[in-house]
């Protein structure tokens, strides 16, 4: 998954009030890409409270109005993204 979409899936997950890592876990991405993403997110502004261990996030900050303004930017992809997953879904 490009990470630009990586990023907005988290953003959308945390918009939603729901865990990230839960949400990603059956896109077969590796947990370390979750991560680093999130401590990305944090790093430039977007994401706001992620409590680390050993650069694993346990608990999920939320948004900033920044990360609020990167959504409501890239609202295109929330509709392309529940079509796939309802897709997947469907397949199985």
């Amino acid at each position: 998954m490009d990470k630009k979409k990586l990023r907005f899936v988290i953003l959308k997950a945390l918009d939603e009030k729901k865990d990230p890592f839960i949400e990603l876990q059956s896109e077969e991405i590796p947990e370390q890409e979750i991560f680093e993403q999130g401590g990305f997110l944090q790093r430039e502004g977007y994401i706001i409270g992620n409590t680390y261990a050993d650069n694993t996030i346990y608990i999920w900050g939320r948004l900033t109005k920044q990360g609020e303004q990167f959504l409501e930017d890239n609202k295109g992809w929330r509709k392309a993204y529940k079509g796939l997953k309802e897709l997947r879904d469907w397949i199985k």
